[in-house]
């Protein structure tokens, strides 16, 4: 009887999961995911003294692909507007950070040609 249970645990959770799972076939939210992953990898590296400037540019990250899911889900022209106020506010902490010395002109042309193609996406 115990085993019938787990297994009936086993399988409402293997559910939901599936349920919420983050759809792949989305190119725009995968693209976006990359980018997500490329840039956080890199702020780790970020001085103590700019710890907020750090969090911002993790914060803008998540909420672009917040939105990107809610404009999927919602279709509303309001969603993919906040995206693209996003990306514009990410490349700003961007650019300051490379102000600021903390990126190289290298780092900063990859990110930016990562956000332009995920912007260039969203407006299509």
């Amino acid at each position: 009887m115990l085993i019938n249970m787990e297994d009936r645990k086993n399988f409402k959770i293997n559910k939901l999961i599936n349920k919420y799972k983050s759809k792949d076939n989305l190119i725009i939210a995968r693209t976006t995911r990359k980018t997500i992953r490329y840039i956080e990898k890199n702020t780790h590296n970020f001085p103590n003294e700019y710890i907020i400037l750090k969090n911002r540019i993790i914060d803008s990250c998540y909420k672009i692909l917040e939105n990107i899911y809610r404009a999927n889900i919602f279709q509303e022209i309001n969603d993919k507007k906040e995206i693209i106020v996003n990306i514009q506010m990410l490349n700003f902490y961007l650019e300051e950070s490379y102000n600021y010395g903390i990126l190289s002109n290298k780092k900063l042309l990859s990110y930016s040609s990562y956000l332009l193609e995920i912007d260039k996406m969203v407006r299509s």
